[in-house]
């Protein structure tokens, strides 16, 4: 029976997430200089998924006035399970809601269809704005984490 259990990243447990998860590196400064919060879902033997999770303007002041996060991505490992994305993202905004924010965004290209209806479909509901710059044009979605919503079957 494989056992599923959560960790927060520090910059000793890094090198391990990074081993199983190539993407995740792209989250080495947010954990060594401390400028969010990466998570983990580990099975025992492996990482299968991470998020991370910054404040949104670059401001402390400004973000804690606000009460918001910026979930800077969610990454999957390629033995991740069906599932785990679902487990991580959920995880991540429970965890927002215990440090006492009330609300998370996430930056979503807007040709990704895929991703847009994922975020959607867990909450995040609002389009704050739409971007465009070199990286091409997203979309700013938000999620009130105070609201329950029902996922699995089961009001969160």
């Amino acid at each position: 029976m494989i056992k599923l259990s959560f960790e927060k990243m520090t910059p000793e447990t890094f090198d391990g997430l990074v081993k199983d998860i190539e993407n995740a590196r792209v989250l080495e400064a947010v954990v060594k200089e401390h400028k969010g919060v990466v998570f983990a879902l580990y099975d025992g033997e492996k990482y299968t998924a991470a998020s991370a999770m910054m404040f949104e303007m670059n401001d402390e002041l400004l973000t804690e006035a606000l009460r918001k996060l910026y979930l800077s991505g969610l990454y999957l490992s390629d033995k991740a399970e069906q599932g785990h994305d679902r487990m991580m993202l959920e995880y991540t905004v429970d965890q927002a809601s215990y440090m006492g924010y009330d609300l998370l965004t996430a930056r979503v290209a807007l040709n990704d269809m895929d991703k847009i209806k994922f975020y959607t479909s867990h909450g995040f509901d609002k389009i704050v704005r739409a971007d465009c710059d070199e990286d091409g044009e997203h979309l700013i979605l938000q999620r009130d984490i105070k609201i329950k919503i029902k996922c699995c079957g089961f009001y969160r």
